[in-house]
């Protein structure tokens, strides 16, 4: 079998056979190449057979990005990422990613295909609801986020040989002023809290003067007071353990 066959218009076929098996049969790599003329082909003849003969050739799968997906995710997902990322994850996979990319072939998918996804992320029909605008920009980061670890695992488990997320820019993060209560703000608030249930006065009066999160609110029990020192800690929020103290 001849090593470089030219198939028709500016279409070649390589080979490069690298041994027997265990039957005596050749095995053989191929790839299908697109150049004018034979001296160009024969030049990609000879990048082809370094990448064979030095284990660096990637042979097409032809599995779809779907696939894939399944594969990421009982081979990494659940067994690498924590609850809270799973459930990240797996909302932005089925809602925005997948629609977007399931039928491709993995190896098809370039950096253009991922930097349009992201782009239309910003647009208004993609959040899939009545509300205006696109995505947060800091929703559209996790995405490009996911299809980066998804595509490091393709290329980690030889599917691929180069990440396509890893030559798109990673999203901005467009923080929203933060304007806090000023001291005539939080007095009338204390004061309208006099007329509220006794549980509604304690949580909100401290998230006025602790700064704690809700979850750190929710999260705290009365062992996690220390009367005599005056001090919080906040050992726990409702779904996941922190260490961390503020001064009540």
């Amino acid at each position: 079998m001849a090593n470089i066959q030219k198939r028709g218009d500016n279409s070649w076929f390589l080979t490069v056979n690298i041994g027997r098996n265990a039957k005596g049969k050749y095995i053989r790599c191929t790839k299908t190449i697109h150049c004018r003329t034979k001296r160009e082909a024969e030049n990609e003849y000879a990048k082809f057979r370094i990448e064979v003969e030095s284990d660096e050739y990637i042979a097409p799968q032809k599995m779809t990005f779907e696939a894939f997906v399944e594969e990421w995710k009982s081979k990494y997902a659940v067994k690498h990422l924590g609850y809270k990322t799973l459930y990240t994850y797996g909302s932005n996979l089925k809602n925005q990613i997948l629609p977007y990319f399931q039928h491709l072939r993995l190896e098809d998918i370039k950096p253009l295909h991922i930097l349009n996804f992201l782009d239309t992320l910003e647009k208004e029909s993609s959040r899939g609801d009545k509300k205006s605008g696109g995505l947060a920009s800091g929703t559209i980061q996790i995405q490009h986020r996911i299809l980066k670890n998804i595509f490091s695992r393709a290329v980690e488990w030889r599917v691929l040989k180069r990440n396509p997320a890893n030559d798109v820019q990673k999203p901005k993060v467009i923080s929203n002023e933060v304007i806090p209560y000023d001291e005539a703000e939080v007095g009338r608030m204390i004061y309208a809290l006099q007329k509220e249930p006794y549980h509604w006065r304690v949580m909100i009066t401290l998230a006025l003067t602790t700064g704690l999160r809700r979850s750190e609110l929710l999260g705290l029990e009365w062992k996690h007071i220390d009367w005599d020192s005056g001090v919080i800690d906040v050992s726990q929020t409702n779904d996941t353990r922190i260490k961390r103290s503020r001064n009540r």
